[in-house]
């Protein structure tokens, strides 16, 4: 064989090991990655935390790109790739050694480092041991070797958290940075390099201030991308209200799109570097990104995700063929490079999560950042303007800049407003959703106009979220964050508010002879505390009791008695902020409509409204009611469960604990509570789940009597009270 044949058959090594490797690495990253929003979502983490928990993985990429690049400058990319591909493969095996929300996090944060050293680093081996000719196609390959595996990742992901476990996607990301170790070890010779040698030296034709631009834009999409990762689940889920796969499926477009164009974009390109068509891309994946914002039919989201995808094919080659041209340390122009990306995924979802918290929604934040990232194509567009037209900068940059507003004026048009008529043939009546609550917010009121629709949602919503961080005990400086701070040490005064319900809630806890007891939160603040060891249960039981919640009535305080306790209002407060909702919309001139979230409504006004009631082991409704002036709230062992090894058995777990023995509770598989208050329903159908049809039946008819309940019981069996709606 002669020495160009063995270089030629070197280089097609070297390329499809850092193919596979990235394949199969990237593969598990992503269908971890997908899982996080979904488990996040079950638990009940806020919109910061989920944006937070995205901007650990992406602040990881930002601060080891730049290093990663210089070390594979200095050793050559194999032992990096090795080492780093390793602890990938070890690190998920943590969190089956310390169950927590915690861990999964920390374990997303080395992930992030673990990807920011893969991409820069196999990206550098390519620039470092291509040719300029053939530099094009082998970028283009090796994205869509990543965008299949970010195709897959979410489906393999959906596939394995059907259970809801996140055990079985950490084990799915462990054997993937296992095969990647291994084709790295039999594959990458030893000698490989990332600083193009003499043979495939190609000067560098990118002036700097072009190169300043590209990473300009670069970072302009990636914030966009970033923010669509860590929300756009939620937004799906929001928008279609369909499962983890359907979900993963719709999710997965783009990049799919993405794979399928990217090998014709490879060798459409030249030898030159085309500036143009880097912000043609982008341009048409920033406008994709936008209208994604305004869709809510599933054609909606395949069509604007494969043209966001499309773009994306479109600008990866040529901006990575340009990053290539910075330096002839492909190392370091790729590690900064990756570094300019790594800025827009960090903020990306951190302003998501900022943005939501403000708007409430997931859709406008969308467009935000994909108007920033329109915009932030002008200066390498107006280079581009410079080097093929020969235009001034004044010119140039002007041009730009009207280009930049021709894009948006689409864009403009494509935003319509998130409200829409909810019944055909009556347009007064208007819906209105939002991510909040721990779950999916519903308004449905009838209005005599959108703008009146819009401004009385608006307050409503964001009263919604100020109770919201009042109650939930995951919020320390709140009243209840603050007494749990306090257990069996000080007096605290909550809110006015905060204080009127924990009576309540006190009062609800005697009636039910303990069954609901709003004390469990010993056990409940614990993340996934119905996955963890029963010991731990066990643990907390001498913690659990209503009567050691101290009530000063005269200085309207609130201690608990034992160091350790904790409340946990989650089994009444949505039903409370229901209340409160459709105070302050009628208290606004709304006279009718429905305030849901999460599957628990009440709904007012001077008409009757059907609803339906889950089945508890299908998604089928088992029967139509019709209510008016009533709550309607239920409880169901599917709601948030684990099936967990237990001496060699499977045993399943909720999250309803019952208080009397510390466990999940098995008298009933399901139940729904119609009362004249939502707050009322949402505690007794925690009650009654735990209490069962037998026990429940006999306490609502002392306590409750014109209040209604059906129970699902384990073997199936339909037990309703007497004053249930037939």
């Amino acid at each position: 064989m002669s020495n160009s044949d063995t270089h030629t058959h070197n280089t097609r090594r070297i390329f499809w090991a850092i193919l596979s490797s990235g394949l199969f690495s990237t593969l598990g990253i992503g269908l971890f990655s997908f899982t996080i929003p979904l488990l996040s979502f079950d638990e009940r983490i806020s919109g910061i935390w989920l944006g937070s928990a995205f901007a650990g993985y992406y602040l990881a990429k930002l601060l080891i790109a730049p290093v990663a690049g210089l070390w594979g400058d200095k050793v050559g990319p194999r032992l990096p790739l090795l080492l780093t591909t390793f602890i990938g493969c070890i690190i998920p095996l943590l969190y089956f050694f310390h169950t927590s929300l915690t861990t999964l996090y920390v374990i997303q944060f080395i992930l992030g480092l673990v990807s920011g050293l893969i991409k820069p680093i196999g990206m550098a081996t390519l620039g470092g041991n291509g040719s300029k000719e053939t530099l094009p196609r082998w970028f283009a390959l090796y994205s869509m070797a990543f965008n299949i595996a970010l195709f897959c990742g979410p489906l393999l992901g959906g596939l394995l958290y059907l259970n809801r476990s996140i055990k079985p996607p950490l084990l799915g990301l462990s054997l993937c940075m296992g095969l990647a170790t291994l084709i790295i070890i039999f594959f990458l010779p030893k000698e490989t390099r990332t600083v193009r040698g003499k043979s495939t030296s190609n000067p560098s034709v990118l002036k700097k201030l072009d190169a300043t631009y590209l990473l300009f834009s670069i970072f302009g999409r990636t914030l966009g991308i970033g923010l669509l990762t860590a929300f756009y689940p939620i937004l799906l889920t929001i928008k279609l209200g369909w499962t983890g796969f359907e979900i993963a499926i719709l999710y997965a477009i783009p990049s799919f799109t993405t794979s399928l164009c990217l090998p014709l974009m490879g060798r459409i390109h030249g030898k030159k570097t085309q500036l143009g068509t880097i912000v043609f891309g982008m341009l048409l994946s920033a406008s994709a990104l936008f209208a994604l914002g305004t869709s809510s039919e599933p054609w909606h989201f395949i069509l604007w995700g494969a043209i966001m995808g499309l773009g994306t094919a479109i600008s990866i080659p040529a901006s990575m063929t340009a990053a290539s041209d910075m330096s002839q340390n492909q190392g370091m122009a790729f590690g900064t490079t990756h570094f300019a990306a790594g800025l827009g995924f960090l903020f990306g979802p951190l302003l998501g999560g900022f943005l939501i918290q403000i708007i409430h929604s997931v859709a406008p934040a969308l467009q935000f950042v994909a108007i920033i990232g329109v915009f932030s194509c002008i200066p390498l567009l107006s280079s581009s303007f410079r080097d093929h037209l020969y235009w001034e900068k004044t010119l140039s940059w002007s041009a730009a800049l009207c280009c930049a507003l021709l894009a948006a004026i689409p864009l403009y048009v494509l935003s319509i407003p998130q409200t829409h008529p909810f019944l055909a043939g009556d347009k007064t009546i208007y819906r209105f959703t939002d991510v909040g609550l721990g779950t999916i917010i519903n308004l449905t009121i009838k209005a005599q106009s959108q703008a009146a629709a819009d401004k009385a949602a608006q307050k409503t919503i964001t009263t919604m979220r100020m109770l919201q961080k009042d109650y939930d005990h995951r919020n320390l400086e709140g009243s209840i964050g603050r007494i749990n701070r306090g257990a069996g040490q000080y007096w605290v005064t909550p809110s006015t508010r905060s204080y009127a319900l924990i009576n309540r809630a006190l009062e609800y806890s005697k009636k039910t002879d303990g069954a609901f007891d709003p004390t469990i939160g010993a056990l409940t603040t614990s993340p996934l505390y119905y996955a963890l060891d029963e010991t731990l249960a066990q643990m907390k039981k001498g913690l659990v009791d209503h009567n050691m919640v101290i009530v000063d009535n005269e200085n309207k305080r609130i201690r608990l008695k034992k160091k350790g306790m904790a409340l946990d209002l989650g089994g009444i407060a949505k039903g409370t902020i229901i209340d409160t909702a459709v105070a302050l919309l009628q208290k606004q001139g709304i006279q009718s409509g429905i305030v849901e979230a999460g599957g628990d409504f009440y709904c007012f006004g001077d008409q009757d409204w059907t609803v339906g009631i889950r089945h508890p082991r299908s998604d089928t409704v088992y029967k139509t009611i019709t209510v008016r002036e009533k709550g309607v709230c239920g409880s169901g062992d599917y709601q948030q469960f684990v099936t967990v090894e237990n001496h060699g058995k499977k045993e399943f777990r909720h999250h309803i604990i019952n208080p009397s023995d510390m466990s999940s509770a098995n008298a009933s598989v399901g139940v729904t509570v119609i009362a004249d208050s939502a707050e009322k329903a949402d505690a007794l159908a925690t009650a009654l789940f735990i209490l069962g049809p037998f026990k429940g039946k006999s306490i609502m008819k002392k306590e409750y009597p014109t209040t209604s309940a059906i129970w699902f019981t384990p073997d199936m069996q339909i037990v309703t009270t007497d004053n249930f709606q037939q």
